[in-house]
């Protein structure tokens, strides 16, 4: 499994988002982009596409910024790395449909991906963050 720059910036972007849920006051694209490590000009094209799939509201105005527009428990690391990145193995439905020898393992290997995936909240994350004090890295 491959993870995209965008989906990784996508990922780092609604971390720094949950880290201020539930306050109402946004956050700003240069704040994310400082505490996240982000580029602006390839998180401003992530917030809009966040913001078209519903994860996100912006606020325009000089007090405006970005918040979550729907609870961290509700956002999954499996949904949004499909929204942003694609399948998580385009791999898996190329091979079963040209039925070569691996493709149902590598099918297999994709939904034990997703159901690890769609398990962990931006809410877990977010709760482990903050328990050690320090970033979480996830690698698969």
């Amino acid at each position: 499994m491959r993870v995209s720059a965008k989906c990784d910036y996508a990922c780092k972007a609604l971390l720094e988002l949950t880290l201020h849920w539930p306050d109402k006051k946004p956050v700003q694209i240069h704040e994310i982009s400082e505490k996240q490590d982000i580029p602006i000009k390839y998180l401003v094209q992530i917030l809009i596409q966040l913001k078209r799939i519903g994860f996100v509201d912006s606020i325009r105005g000089k007090e405006g910024g970005y918040n979550l527009a729907i609870a961290p428990d509700k956002i999954t690391l499996g949904k949004v790395m499909r929204e942003i990145g694609g399948p998580l193995l385009p791999m898996a439905n190329h091979a079963v449909k040209n039925e070569q020898t691996f493709g149902r393992i590598w099918h297999e290997v994709e939904n034990v991906m997703a159901k690890v995936l769609d398990k962990v909240t931006f809410e877990d994350i977010v709760n482990k963050v903050r328990g050690r004090g320090k970033a979480v890295v996830y690698q698969i």
